[in-house]
């Protein structure tokens, strides 16, 4: 039986520090869930662990502010979710932003259900759950993982939360603490809210050797360098290690608001050689300083406004390298680490604790290597995601509906901004077959209709760009070398950033089956022609009278593509074949001369409305036909 295609929706996606999600995806889709993930805002940075390269759910960012403000101007948003709109305000108030959750759910709803997606999971009881109740008023149904920091500061609202879980098909509690939470906040819904761990692929890990030799304790922690963390009070326990002869070194891996204060705290105690800030680090990095620790510690506290760690997955991984935890008594912390049995724990803020437990470890290797031993078979008992997604999958099984057939987009419209003339697609917008994606917004949104301003979808953020520029590293030298070749054909500065935005189709497209890449106007030519260059899909361009791209240019380039209409008369003499005018995309002159006796006169041209849905429905049906052949017919 197939299994139900799933979105994730994300207020924000990747997050370094959420590895969780990722593990939870990739295995997922090892069980056959096909999924689509959706973030409501670009990531906070350009770093991407080097797993996500595994991921074959295609990411989907919104579009601009100003396409999203013009979709929910037509008055069946109103109609369907304005209702819910001014209950939300008037019960959980204008803070709340419930017309912004709204706006998210309208604008991504179109693209789910053109996906096949009948059911969405969300991490976190934040805005983007907060987002699917308004995409259930929309016939869609949900599910959350509620973590704890989430849903008991930064949520606000407990009637909310109430709303949100009644409302869910179930829910996830991360812990048995996060459980015990929630249910005494929704009473009435036990049966709904289900413990299931985050799980990490535990083979992934390597084996560290907790007794080896050496003249310190090599101890490492992880996580953002923010106040729970509790960072500030592990660096007082190394002074007392020190202090009580204990050779020890300490690595914390990550970045935060707090550097500058653990910065200070390290130097003030003259403690520059013993303990290092490594700063972010990709997943491998990290397993590579897990595997040459002698012991992992995680000196987690609750802070000043009651948010804390729940169930650290730092703490699964060091797990699953069969390193001892040394920890606090924090939340779920307990659940994962079995004080004297997998690690040792301690109260929070305890920082001559912290330091004793650091002691036994210290002296006594025999232990380190029993408590990493016991440790790798409770996490195998706990946290495999073979346990964890196995269980997640059966509750989607249960509750998501039968999902539509995902239909494959072979043709894809590739335009640098959409503006006016654009409109002239509004007879194929509803086109199953087509995609149009455009890189921004030129003009006024308000000016394309409904049917195209839900049809179109949109080059992500600058960042996204970027991580996926840095990360593909031989798309990038293929890319210099293209360069190199063209010459000065080329504005350098325009080049790469198409350049960016090519390596992205790259990734994506071939994701949804395309199979011919158009270039809607001259502005398109040079990123579809790397992607042409990158992935081998077929290509084809229209380009217009007077184009923005120097001839020159175009005239090397569309030499390469397999289908083109050219209305310029100065290109296609430059051209050496004969090429069609198909699209007829010729601007008309802009003045008219008119003799009245001795007086000639100037007379500005009203340019004719065109109905261009013929012209543009003939092409389209072009590029089919095209898509059908074999590649190398």
């Amino acid at each position: 039986m197939p299994r139900p295609r799933l979105a994730y929706l994300y207020s924000r996606y990747p997050v370094v520090s959420q590895t969780f999600c990722d593990s939870e995806m990739l295995a997922l889709e090892g069980m056959g869930f096909d999924l689509e993930v959706f973030s409501l805002n670009p990531p906070p940075d350009s770093f991407r662990h080097e797993r996500l390269d595994r991921l074959r759910a295609e990411i989907h960012y919104p579009a601009p502010e100003e396409a999203r403000n013009a979709q929910v101007k037509q008055p069946e948003f109103e109609t369907q979710l304005g209702a819910l709109i001014k209950d939300h305000d008037q019960r959980y108030g204008k803070s709340f932003k419930s017309r912004t959750r709204a706006r998210n759910a309208w604008h991504f709803a179109p693209r789910l259900r053109a996906l096949g997606v009948k059911h969405v999971h969300v991490h976190f009881a934040n805005r983007a759950t907060h987002s699917a109740l308004f995409l259930k008023k929309l016939g869609f149904t949900f599910s959350f993982t509620a973590h704890a920091q989430d849903f008991m500061v930064d949520l606000g609202s407990d009637d909310l939360l109430r709303e949100m879980v009644r409302e869910a098909e179930f829910v996830v509690a991360v812990s048995d603490f996060s459980r015990s939470l929630l249910c005494q906040t929704c009473p009435g819904n036990e049966a709904k809210i289900l413990r299931i761990y985050n799980g990490i692929e535990l083979d992934d890990f390597p084996v560290a050797q907790p007794a080896a030799s050496g003249s310190s304790l090599r101890l490492v922690s992880v996580g953002r360098l923010i106040e729970f963390k509790g960072f500030q009070h592990l660096i007082p326990s190394m002074t007392l290690l020190k202090q009580r002869g204990v050779n020890a070194e300490l690595h914390i891996i990550g970045e935060g608001p707090a550097r500058t204060e653990l910065e200070g705290l390290i130097t003030d105690a003259g403690l520059q050689q013993e303990v290092k800030l490594l700063g972010v680090r990709s997943q491998e990095q990290i397993k590579r300083e897990l595997a040459e620790a002698h012991a992992f510690v995680l000196p987690s506290i609750v802070d000043s406004k009651g948010a804390s760690d729940i169930l650290p997955t730092v703490i699964t991984e060091a797990m699953a390298c069969h390193l001892p935890v040394v920890s606090t008594t924090v939340a779920g912390i307990p659940e994962m680490v079995r004080h004297g049995e997998t690690g040792l724990l301690v109260e929070p803020k305890d920082e001559a604790g912290m330091a004793e437990a650091l002691m036994q470890l210290a002296a006594q290797p025999e232990l380190r290597v029993r408590m990493g031993a016991a440790g790798r078979k409770h996490a195998d008992m706990l946290f495999a995601l073979s346990v964890t997604a196995g269980a997640l999958g059966e509750n989607f099984n249960k509750v998501a509906q039968s999902s539509s057939q995902r239909v494959e987009a072979p043709i894809v419209y590739v335009m640098d901004d959409a503006d006016a003339e654009a409109s002239a697609l509004h007879s194929i917008a509803n086109e199953e077959r087509l995609r149009i994606i455009a890189g921004g917004i030129a003009g006024a949104a308000a000016e394309l209709s409904p049917a195209l301003l839900n049809k179109l979808e949109w080059i992500p953020d600058a960042v996204v760009l970027e991580s996926l520029w840095l990360r593909r590293t031989a798309w990038r030298h293929q890319i210099e070398k293209l360069r190199t070749a063209l010459g000065d054909a080329l504005d350098g500065e325009e080049f790469y950033r198409q350049a960016r935005r090519a390596v992205w189709y790259a990734e994506s497209l071939p994701k949804r089956g395309a199979k011919v890449v158009h270039a809607y106007r001259s502005d398109a030519v040079v990123c579809v022609w790397l992607v042409k260059k990158l992935t081998g899909l077929r290509t084809t361009a229209a380009i217009e009278d007077a184009p923005s791209l120097s001839r020159a240019a175009l005239a090397k380039l569309i030499l390469d593509f397999d289908l083109v209409s050219v209305s310029d008369e100065k290109l296609c003499a430059a051209l050496p074949r004969g090429v069609e005018d198909t699209l007829k995309l010729q601007k008309p002159p802009t003045h008219r001369k008119l003799n009245l006796g001795p007086l000639k006169l100037k007379v500005r041209n009203t340019a004719p409305v065109e109905d261009r849905s013929v012209m543009e429905r003939a092409w389209l049906e072009k590029l089919i036909s095209l898509s059908q052949k074999p590649l190398h017919a």
